[in-house]
């Protein structure tokens, strides 16, 4: 068996095999891969507050502006991914190869804009209103997390190619390389034998770490046995899956950019109106409730690829057998951690507080908010996980601007400037944000699965067609 065809045997799970050990199969080494990123923050959260080298508000603040222009990088390798897995699904593998090295070409040129941000770092921060202390305190934090940008643009277009191909437990062997990497230098760093530590030796920890994953990832693509094979020569943007692939990243990227810019812009109104203190206790309450968020996520991402093969291959029953699945899957999931972050919400206070007893308050207070719409965020990641497979990205991206538009400000400007209410506020407003669009959410994916068959422009899902003969098992 040739390694072209080992790599085809994914397509024949993905089409054919037990629906929950598909899911399972394809998700699971994503959600390794997204709770090694999600502990980068916890354990820098954790050595910025015991090793007392500078102020857990700056990292959460600067690092969600990060997430904020990521953004763009993640969105370009989603809508490739999808196209990608498509054309995988239809065993169109030369068309799938030249869309790849299309995807490759723009995150390359995404990637080295987002190195501007450096020199104009200053501006641009102040125009987002970040706190002055932040900018005098962190500054080369962030000027190494845009560096940082630039390497995972790249990885999250590997990444996304191995997903495309269901090879997820290639980047779970990798990404156990990248935790040993940076959590080993972080620890050096702010243990070992150096003098003035400070938040941005965290971020090059970081740099270090991620950068390995890039140089192993673009080995893996340059190898003739890949089947998404990146070449120098191969590298195009061509016009028409330039055109699709901006079809599909733009909702994306508007999506995910109004979810973290929701969360910058309700830091910065947060410290002027309350202090920096509530803002820090947000962040830490963000951090945490994303434990469950990554999985979620994870399964989001795996489950698109599933219905896009599927969809590309035009098996409309095995969709339908994923949406009843996954959803059942991930919200269980969902409220497992839902209950238990509740429970812990004063334990996980306290670890972060320390003896500071107001602070501790202040943390739980907003805190159970937080944990209280962990399931209905869940709703959310499964509906989009058929979404995105289906290319409905447009809905993903509507449903993410009435989230900040029509929920989460509404909401947090009535109970700031009408209620008067304390600082428990931006708990609230996050919790009915995500609550109502989970809902809408959800309501919207099943119509959209219980009028499958009745649609026009998919009833070729569900006839027996010959022109798409699934992959035999090799």
């Amino acid at each position: 068996m040739t390694k072209e065809e080992r790599q085809l045997k994914k397509r024949d799970m993905i089409l054919n095999d037990k629906m929950l050990k598909t899911i399972l199969y394809i998700a699971l080494p994503i959600v390794f891969y997204n709770l090694c990123n999600y502990l980068y923050g916890i354990y820098d959260m954790m050595i910025v507050q015991v090793a007392d080298i500078g102020d857990a508000a700056d990292v959460v603040v600067l690092d969600q502006i990060k997430n904020m222009i990521q953004t763009i990088g993640g969105a370009i390798a989603t809508g490739g991914g999808i196209l990608i897995a498509k054309k995988i699904g239809e065993n169109n593998i030369d068309s799938a190869r030249r869309s790849a090295n299309t995807v490759f070409s723009i995150a390359l040129i995404i990637a080295g804009i987002t190195l501007l941000f450096i020199p104009f770092a200053v501006p641009f921060l102040k125009l987002l209103k970040t706190d002055k202390t932040t900018i005098d305190n962190a500054l080369g934090y962030f000027d190494v997390q845009m560096i940082n940008l630039f390497i995972i643009t790249l990885n999250s277009v590997f990444i996304a190619f191995e997903k495309s191909k269901g090879n997820t437990f290639r980047i779970f062997i990798l990404n156990i390389g990248v935790i040993i990497i940076k959590i080993g230098l972080s620890t050096l760093f702010a243990y070992g034998p150096f003098d003035n530590v400070t938040i941005t030796w965290l971020a090059v920890a970081t740099m270090v770490a991620q950068l390995f994953m890039m140089v192993i990832m673009l080995m893996l693509a340059i190898l003739p046995s890949n089947i998404l094979r990146i070449t120098p020569k191969s590298l195009n943007l061509d016009k028409s899956n330039v055109m699709v692939i901006i079809k599909l990243s733009l909702p994306v990227f508007i999506g995910r950019f109004l979810f973290h810019f929701g969360k910058v812009y309700l830091n910065s109104i947060a410290s002027a109106h309350y202090g920096k203190q509530v803002v820090g206790a947000l962040g830490i309450s963000n951090t945490m409730a994303g434990l469950p968020t990554n999985i979620i996520n994870s399964f989001e991402d795996g489950g698109s690829t599933i219905v896009s093969q599927n969809y590309g291959n035009q098996n409309g029953k095995r969709i339908l057998k994923f949406y009843l699945c996954n959803m059942l899957l991930v919200e269980a999931v969902s409220l497992v951690f839902m209950t238990a972050l509740f429970i812990s919400r004063s334990s996980v206070a306290g670890f972060f507080a320390g003896s500071d007893e107001d602070y501790r308050v202040i943390i739980s207070n907003i805190f159970k908010w937080e944990c209280l719409d962990i399931a209905f965020t869940g709703l959310s990641g499964a509906s989009n996980a058929l979404f995105y497979g289906f290319g409905k990205t447009k809905i993903t991206s509507f449903m993410s601007m009435l989230n900040l538009f029509g929920f989460r400000l509404p909401t947090i400007m009535l109970l700031m400037y009408v209620v008067d209410m304390n600082y428990e506020a931006c708990g609230i407003a996050m919790f009915v944000s995500n609550t109502l669009a989970g809902i809408i959410t959800s309501i919207w994916c099943l119509y959209f699965v219980l009028h499958l068959k009745k649609n026009h422009k998919y009833e070729d899902l569900f006839r027996p067609h010959e022109g798409l003969e699934i992959y035999e098992a090799i």
